[in-house]
C-alpha cells in the first residue's frame, strides 16, 4: 500500500463535511424518509439474473465499474511554480466554533500562510454568525479573506464590501461557483463538480453488489453539497447499474445534534429488509448508528459507507463495523486555498486542478488501512506525504 504518512503532523480534527452541513444551519426540515430508484428496479429485490452495468474498467466478476481509488495519491496536483515568492501579504482566516474548524483545518491555514512569510489572523466567529466574523474582518482591511462551508448569501452585504473594497474571499466546501467581480470568491476548493465522492462511492457500491445494491443515503436535505451527493450518486447508478437502487432519509441538524438519526436510520431499515447499503454523506452523520444496529439485530444486514472519514470513522474501518469510507486531504486544503491567494499576488491564474474545484480523495475500504492511518497521530488522512514540502517548492520558499 502507498505511503499514507505526512511529515508534519496536526492534532485531530472532526470531520470537515459536518462543518459543510451544520455551519449553514437555518431552520430544521422535516425528518421523514423519501424515496429515489435509479433505473429500472423498483427498491426491493435483487433483481434479474444478470446485470448489464458498464463497458469500462472491467476487472473481473466484480469489476463492473472503473474500481475507485484505495491507496492515497503521492503528490500534490500542482505542478506551475510560482516565478518567485510571492509578495508579503495579510490573511485572515475566519474558523468557526466547530471542531472541524478548530483543529487540521485551521492549522492549515496557518502553517501555509508561515510558510510564505504572511501575516496571519485567524477570527473565532459563532456557526451560525459568519457575516458577523466576515464583517469584522473586513473592518481590518486583510489583503485576503479565507473562510469555509458558508456561501456567500449568507454574508451577502459583506461579500458586496469586498469587492468595493477589493479584498479576495477564498472558500471551500461549498457548491458557489467563485465570481469575483459578483460574489466576491476567487476560488472555491471541495465543491465537487461532477461529484468524485459520489463516483468513487458509488463504483464501490456497484462492484461490491455485483451490480444490484440497495442503498439507502443519509443526508441534510437543505444543504446543496450534501444533495448534490445524492443525485449524482442517482445519476451514477442510472446510467451504468439499472439493477441498483437508491433511497434516501433526511435528517437535520438537531436530529444530529440530539442524537436521533440512529433510531431513524433502524426504522427505516425495519421496514425496508432489502436494504444492504447505507451511505452517509458526511462522517458524524453515523455516530452511534453500529451499536443501535447491534441491539436491533440488524449490524450483520447491512454494510455501512459514507463520506468523509476522520479518526471516528477509521477506528470503526479498523474493527470492521464499516464497510468503505471516502477520505480527503483535510489539512492540504488550507494548502491549496492559500496556493490560490499566492498566484493571485503574482497576477497568475489558477492552476487547472485548482479551477475543478477538487481535493485529493480515495477510499478507505480494509481494516489494515484504517490502521495505518489510526497510526498517525490526527488519525486520519491529511494529505499526499510531503505535500507541505512540494507546496514550499511550487511558492520559491525553500
Amino acid at each position: 500500500m502507498g505511503n499514507l504518512v505526512s511529515r508534519r503532523h496536526l492534532p485531530f480534527a472532526l470531520a470537515l463535511m459536518v462543518l459543510s452541513a451544520l455551519l449553514l444551519a437555518a431552520c430544521g426540515g422535516g425528518g421523514s424518509s423519501s424515496s429515489t430508484t435509479a433505473g429500472s428496479s423498483g427498491g426491493s429485490g435483487s433483481g434479474g439474473s444478470s446485470s448489464t452495468v458498464s463497458e469500462e474498467g472491467n476487472t473481473g466478476s466484480k469489476g463492473l465499474v472503473a474500481e475507485p481509488p484505495t491507496e492515497p495519491p503521492t503528490e500534490i496536483p500542482l505542478k506551475q511554480p510560482l516565478p518567485k515568492k510571492p509578495p508579503h501579504k495579510s490573511v485572515i482566516w475566519l474558523a468557526c466554533a466547530l471542531p472541524a474548524c478548530q483543529g487540521d483545518l485551521s492549522a492549515g491555514y496557518k502553517n501555509a500562510a508561515a510558510a510564505l512569510g504572511w501575516s496571519f489572523e485567524q477570527i473565532n466567529y459563532e456557526t451560525l454568525k459568519a457575516a458577523e466574523g466576515v464583517q469584522q474582518a473586513l473592518n481590518k482591511n486583510p489583503d485576503y479573506i479565507f473562510i469555509t462551508g458558508i456561501p456567500p448569501a449568507a454574508f451577502e452585504a459583506q461579500a458586496k464590501e469586498a469587492i468595493k473594497k477589493g479584498i479576495p474571499i477564498f472558500s471551500g466546501f461549498d457548491t458557489t461557483s467563485p465570481e469575483p467581480k459578483t460574489n466576491g470568491l476567487y476560488t472555491q476548493y471541495a465543491n465537487y463538480p461532477g461529484y468524485e465522492v459520489a463516483k468513487q462511492l458509488g463504483s464501490w457500491v456497484i462492484n461490491d453488489s455485483e451490480g444490484k445494491g440497495k442503498a439507502v443515503m443519509v443526508q441534510i436535505g437543505e444543504y446543496p453539497i450534501l444533495v448534490e451527493q445524492t443525485e449524482e450518486a442517482e445519476k451514477l447508478f442510472a446510467s451504468k447499474c439499472p439493477e441498483c437502487s437508491i433511497e434516501t432519509i433526511d435528517v437535520t441538524v438537531e436530529d444530529v445534534g440530539e442524537g436521533k438519526v440512529p433510531a431513524k436510520i433502524v426504522a427505516f431499515l425495519q421496514s425496508h429488509p432489502e436494504t444492504e447499503y447505507v451511505w452517509f454523506t458526511f462522517g458524524d452523520l453515523a455516530t452511534g448508528v453500529y451499536p443501535a444496529l447491534q441491539t436491533a439485530g440488524l449490524s450483520g444486514n447491512v454494510k455501512l459507507i459514507g463520506a468523509q472519514a476522520n479518526k471516528v470513522i477509521n477506528t470503526e474501518l479498523s474493527k470492521g463495523n464499516y464497510a468503505a469510507w471516502n477520505t480527503q486531504a483535510q489539512e492540504m486544503g488550507g494548502w491549496l486555498s492559500m496556493d490560490a491567494a499566492a498566484r493571485l499576488a503574482e497576477e497568475l491564474p489558477l492552476e487547472p486542478y485548482e479551477e475543478t474545484g477538487n481535493l485529493p480523495t480515495w477510499i478507505i475500504d480494509s481494516p489494515e488501512t484504517a490502521k495505518e492511518l489510526l497510526d498517525l497521530p490526527e488519525g486520519e488522512w491529511p494529505g499526499p506525504e510531503g505535500f507541505q514540502e512540494q507546496f514550499e517548492e511550487l511558492w520559491q520558499v525553500k
